[in-house]
């Protein structure tokens, strides 16, 4: 017998959001909960003979990314571990997914509270533990820099939230108070991309939402290097510094990427760890394994090749384009614009992130912005069902 359709939507809404939310702590456990997902749309679409998932503007950009990934693996060096790797395609079902299930106004308001006070709850805990073991990077449960990545999607998905002026007034309070937590964890990183990618996403909202808003970014950059513990000031200060070691590394990483490229132009080497590769092309002075090469466009370059990459950054520009279009058409809707000038927010900063490092190859990172991709796309709808 299937289950109403009603509660079909709320079982993939409750797993949906229980995968993105504890995504920050286990990425065992939000696998779990993916694998049920896929499990229950399997069974929801077999007992009701049909395909669920609503088509969107983003189709042949996926599928022809796939495609790509398919191709490239068949090509690669070490086929077994490509192969491996596509399971990262899998996490792109979250676009459709969200539409599936996000089918009320409640739905997104408690999703997002959910997530947000999960973040903050857990940015507390590491926080506590950064000062109490005395820390130089905050981190408990992932890398410092995946943790920075994460803290960043959350800030900027939450920040136009607290600026839209018809937020209602206790849902505002909840997620400014929210946003407190996580955006202190940031900082307290050290994880200089994920600053500049929330900086940059500020930005970006600042001149698409209230240009005062500028104001107040040079305001606390101002406040950051007066007051700001040294370490956090120095970090700050070697963003630009080229003689920093971290940065002459990145450098050498990217200037050994290309010549990896020169090699295998059109297809790469494969969507593979680049260890045993990056080791027949580095200099004996570098001392950096290799295994990738901290920068999205380089890493890409030198695994799927010039063909792949045009084929990702097209995919990449058309999410961009859609989210800011639905941001234009739905910002007068404090739910709907919000949602949609977060996500687009996030997907900059999540691009100036992965500058400096591979953060499109994070499992966990990429949860989040699957995540952010679907419901900026499933938010223009909400303007039709204003209950909240």
């Amino acid at each position: 017998v299937a289950i109403p359709q009603s509660r079909n939507n709320t079982i993939l809404f409750i797993l949906l959001t229980v995968q993105v939310a504890v995504i920050s702590i286990s990425i065992a456990a939000a696998s779990l909960t993916f694998g049920l997902l896929l499990i229950f749309v399997l069974y929801w679409s077999i007992t009701e003979r049909r395909w669920l998932f609503v088509r969107t503007p983003l189709d042949y950009f996926f599928l022809a990314y796939i495609c790509i990934e398919f191709l490239t693996t068949a090509t690669a060096i070490f086929p077994g571990q490509a192969t491996l790797n596509m399971k990262r395609l899998l996490l792109i079902s979250n676009v459709y997914l969200v539409l599936l299930a996000f089918n009320s106004r409640e739905k997104f308001v408690n999703s997002l509270l959910v997530i947000f006070a999960v973040i903050a709850g857990l940015s507390i805990v590491e926080i506590i533990y950064y000062y109490v073991e005395h820390e130089n990077r905050l981190f408990i449960f992932q890398h410092y820099m995946t943790t920075g990545g994460l803290k960043m999607i959350v800030c900027l998905l939450a920040v136009p939230f607290i600026l839209h002026r018809e937020t209602p007034a206790r849902f505002k309070r909840w997620v400014a108070l929210f946003f407190v937590p996580p955006f202190l964890a940031l900082i307290l990183t050290n994880t200089r991309s994920a600053w500049v990618g929330f900086l940059g996403g500020f930005v970006v909202m600042s001149f698409l939402k209230n240009k005062y808003l500028f104001l107040v970014l040079v305001l606390f950059l101002a406040l950051f290097f007066l007051f700001a513990p040294a370490n956090q000031v120095q970090r700050a200060k070697s963003i630009v510094d080229l003689s920093d070691p971290t940065n002459h590394s990145r450098l050498v990483m990217w200037t050994t990427g290309l010549k990896i490229f020169a090699d295998h132009p059109l297809l790469g080497v494969g969507d593979s760890d680049l260890a045993e590769v990056y080791a027949e092309y580095k200099s004996p002075d570098d001392p950096e394994p290799g295994g990738h090469l901290h920068n999205n466009f380089v890493m890409l370059l030198v695994t799927i090749g010039i063909i792949g990459l045009s084929v990702v950054i097209t995919m990449m520009v058309k999410i961009l384009t859609v989210e800011f279009g639905i941001y234009n058409r739905s910002k007068g809707d404090w739910l709907a614009g919000s949602i949609a000038l977060g996500a687009f927010s996030v997907f900059i900063g999540f691009h100036l992130n992965g500058f400096f490092e591979w953060n499109f190859g994070d499992h966990e990172i990429m949860v989040f912005i699957w995540f952010t991709v679907g419901i900026a796309i499933a938010a223009e709808r909400t303007i039709e069902w204003k209950t909240v």
